[in-house]
């Protein structure tokens, strides 16, 4: 199938007239992404590209780059001034019906604002209803094909190793009665995934917290600024990487452990990491029982279940960030997240994407997470990455 009729495909099913893409220099990614435009061309000036879910799409272009948009079918409108710009508009948008655009009412979902309000403005003065694109683009965009779901749970495999090496590490180092400290640790994490054959994303390392450091969710240790890691200490892990091809899929995962024996943990760590794991256990059965029955499934729904999980156990305001984010060829993917705390994303989970869940508790003294990612499928959803933590790890026995 041409990518011009799954575009009119998902427009016929979800009963939407049309949809009006548009740009300023490349300041609309989605665009770019579901019509698989060339970034290295030069866009200077605005574009739109119009596709009825039916019939012949319509390119209106400025006369200054008659090469935008030169790789896709349909007519084309070539304008000189403002005013022939908005004429071409006018001409081209269907009267009284509903038009797709890269536009969230009320901002709700921030990642798919790309329109700015005057072009919205500019939509609803030709008497056109502006809706939002934001389930159908995560549809043409974010469904992984079944090569991508087997590179994530690969490379999620991968790394889950690695972490098992660096804890047998870690644990001998203390044995030996080694310093250690943050950034010394994170490096040789970055070693042992990039020997598993993974990449990981340019300037995004990962993180290794210990105790209030790992109360601030996006801790970065540097070689400047870093704490070291001693007997009785709760030290955070969150790392990811993915397999280097343009199409491979990001693993992405938070383990928590304790420089100590399981003894030691402290009883209020136990505690907090309990709450943590059944929120992401009862975020993940909530997802596979919706699944089951045939139910949608929405990020914002996710995202109360985890969350009501924490409140109840009296830490709801140490939640302090979204249950999880969607993953694909980037980390923090364009489709539906599970969030209806920093957003309120609405989107479905559809099948054939992936997920992270992941909870966390942040008090002033430590803070707490653990993450996994779910692969959702057309019935039920697989949680990559297994074994999945299940209790504080000690580094020492």
């Amino acid at each position: 199938m041409t990518k011009l009729a799954t575009i009119q495909e998902v427009l016929q099913s979800a009963g939407i007239d049309g949809w009006l893409f548009c740009d300023f220099r490349k300041s609309n990614p989605i665009a770019y992404e579901v019509l698989d435009l060339p970034l290295e061309a030069m866009y200077t000036r605005r574009w739109f590209y119009y596709v009825p879910a039916q019939g012949t799409p319509t390119a209106i272009i400025s006369a200054v780059e008659p090469h935008v948009l030169s790789t896709l079918p349909g007519a084309r409108l070539a304008f000189r001034t403002w005013q022939e710009m908005r004429s071409h508009l006018r001409s081209v948008l269907p009267a009284h019906q509903r038009v797709a655009m890269e536009y969230s009412p009320l901002n709700a979902i921030p990642y798919v604002s790309r329109v700015d309000g005057g072009t919205v403005e500019l939509v609803r003065s030709f008497d056109v209803e502006p809706v939002t694109s934001a389930d159908l683009a995560q549809r043409i965009t974010a469904q992984l094909s079944e090569a991508q779901i087997q590179s994530q749970r690969l490379a999620s495999g991968l790394l889950i190793q690695a972490k098992d090496t660096l804890f047998a590490q870690l644990s001998e180092d203390l044995r030996a009665g080694r310093e250690l400290n943050e950034y010394e640790v994170q490096q040789r994490f970055v070693s042992l995934i990039e020997a598993a054959g993974l990449e990981l994303p340019e300037d995004e390392l990962p993180i290794v917290a210990v105790n209030g450091n790992a109360s601030n969710p996006h801790y970065e240790p540097t070689a400047a600024l870093h704490s070291p890691i001693r007997h009785g200490d709760l030290v955070l892990f969150d790392f990811w990487a993915r397999f280097p091809r343009p199409d491979a899929i990001y693993g992405d995962f938070t383990w928590m452990a304790f420089v100590g024996t399981k003894d030691e943990i402290p009883a209020r760590q136990r505690e907090v990491f309990e709450t943590v794991r059944n929120a992401r256990d009862s975020a993940i059965a909530y997802v596979r029982e919706r699944l089951a029955a045939g139910s949608p499934v929405r990020g914002c729904d996710v995202d109360d279940v985890a969350r009501n999980v924490v409140t109840r156990a009296g830490y709801g305001e140490y939640f302090v960030h979204r249950t999880g984010h969607s993953i694909g060829t980037v980390l923090h993917g364009n489709s539906a997240n599970i969030d209806n705390f920093e957003t309120q994303d609405e989107r479905r989970l559809l099948p054939f994407t992936c997920n992270s869940i992941e909870p966390g508790v942040y008090l002033p003294e430590f803070g707490v997470r653990s993450e996994v990612d779910l692969l959702v499928f057309e019935h039920d959803a697989e949680v990559s990455g297994a074994p999945v933590q299940m209790e504080i790890t000690p580094l020492l026995t």
